[in-house]
C-alpha cells in the first residue's frame, strides 16, 4: 500500500466510483502507487520482543531523519499504514493487546490530529467488528478497509463476514464493495489501481482437514462485480499487494504464510494474470516482509532480515537489482509504505 499524488484530472472510472458513493451503491478503492516525486517512507517499529506492540515512524527517502508519529497505549500495535495522495495524512490500524480487536485511525505525519474512524460498539452497531488493512482512495477522500464481523465458526477458525468496505474520511457513509461468502473466506488488503478502474485484493481460504489455509490475489472491476484470480493458490501470494505507478504491474510477496517451506520472494504480475516475474532470489531462511513501489516507479522498498536477525528496511531497483540497506536499527522495522511529496 502506498500514498499517491493527486492531479487536477480525475479519471472517468474514479468519477463513477464517487458517483456511486453519492447514491449509496457499492463502491470503493485502496492504496496504489501513482506517479509522483518520492517523499517520506512510513514504517512500523515493534516495541517488544514478541511483536505484539509497535508504533509508526517515517523517514526520508534516503533512510535518514526518522521521526516517531504515533504513541499508542501500552501493549497496543499500530501498523498497516498508508499515505494520503498528497502526503498530508496517514491512515493505519491500531490493534488492542493480543490482537483482540483492531480499529482504523488517521493521523497527521507530525503525530497531531489522531482520529478514530472505526465505530465504537454500542454507539453505532450492536456487534463488534474488526477493521484492518486501511488505504486511501486515489482522490484521497475515502478509505477502504476489511471489516470482519459476526463471530467465528464452531471450530473457532473462520470469521462469519469478511467485507471490503469504503467509507468517508470521517468514518461515515460506509458501503460494501466485495463480500466473501459467510464462513468461507477472508478478503483482505484491497488496493485500487492508480486510475481507479480495478482493484486487487487477497483471497484467503481457511484450513480444511489436513490442508493449510491458502491465499491468492484477485483483480476485480471497480464495482467488485467482475473478478479474476490472477495467481495460483500454490503460490500463496499476498502481503499487501501494491500497484506500480503506471498501473501495469502488481507487486506482491510469494509464499506469504510463515509455515511454508518454500522461500518467500518478491514478484510482480500483470493485472490480467500474465507475465509473472520473480524479482528476487533470496536464499532459504531469509526473512522477507511486505514491499512498496516508490512513487517514481524506479525503486521498491521492503522489510527483510538484517543485523542480529531482526528486520531492517531495504531498497532495490524496480527490476530487483542493486539491493541495499536503507535503515538499520536495533529494533524490528517493517510494514513500509512510500509516500509522495
Amino acid at each position: 500500500m502506498n500514498g499517491r499524488r493527486t492531479t487536477n484530472i480525475v479519471p472517468l472510472a474514479l468519477l463513477g466510483i464517487l458517483a456511486a458513493l453519492t447514491v449509496g451503491a457499492i463502491a470503493r478503492d485502496a492504496g496504489a502507487t501513482p506517479p509522483g516525486e518520492n517523499g517520506r517512507i512510513a514504517f512500523r517499529r515493534y516495541t517488544n520482543e514478541d511483536h505484539t506492540a509497535g508504533t509508526l515512524f517515517t523517514m526520508a527517502p534516503d533512510g535518514t531523519g526518522s521521526r516517531q508519529v504515533t504513541r499508542p497505549p501500552r501493549g497496543f500495535l499500530d501498523q498497516n499504514v498508508d499515505w494520503s495522495p498528497n502526503g498530508s495524512l496517514l491512515v493505519f490500524q491500531r490493534c488492542s493487546p493480543n490482537f483482540s480487536l483492531c480499529a482504523i485511525y488517521t493521523v497527521k505525519p507530525d503525530g497531531s490530529r489522531l482520529t478514530r474512524l472505526s465505530w465504537v460498539p454500542g454507539k453505532r452497531v450492536r456487534l463488534m467488528s474488526d477493521d484492518q488493512g486501511p488505504s486511501f482512495t486515489p482522490d484521497g477522500r475515502h478509505i477502504v478497509f476489511t471489516r470482519a464481523s459476526g463471530g467465528l465458526d464452531r471450530k473457532g477458525e473462520q470469521v462469519k463476514n469478511s467485507d471490503i468496505v469504503v467509507m468517508n474520511l470521517n468514518g461515515e457513509n460506509r458501503r460494501i464493495v466485495v463480500r466473501a461468502p459467510q464462513y468461507k473466506a477472508d478478503y483482505e488488503y484491497a488496493a485500487f489501481s492508480p486510475d481507479g478502474s480495478q482493484l486487487v485484493y487477497e483471497h484467503r481460504l481457511p484450513r480444511s482437514g489436513d490442508r493449510e489455509s491458502r491465499r491468492a490475489l484477485v483483480v476485480a472491476s471497480a464495482d467488485g462485480k467482475r473478478r479474476q484470480r490472477i495467481t495460483p493458490w500454490s503460490l500463496t501470494a499476498g502481503d499487501g499487494a501494491d500497484w506500480s505507478p503506471d498501473g501495469t504491474r502488481i507487486l506482491f510477496r510469494s509464499y506469504e504464510d510463515e509455515d511454508e517451506r518454500t522461500q518467500s520472494q518478491l514478484c510482480t504480475i500483470r493485472p490480467d494474470g500474465s507475465d509473472l516475474q520473480q524479482l528476487t532470489k533470496f536464499p532459504d531462511g531469509t526473512i522477507l516482509l511486505s514491499a512498496s513501489f516508490s512513487p517514481d516507479g524506479e525503486q521498491i522498498v521492503f522489510g527483510m532480515g538484517g543485523k542480529g536477525g531482526k528486520a531492517d528496511i531495504f531498497v532495490m531497483n524496480a527490476d530487483g537489482t542493486e539491493i541495499r540497506p536503507l535503515l538499520q536499527h536495533a529494533a524490528w522495522d517493517s510494514s513500509v509504505d512510500w509516500g509522495s511529496s
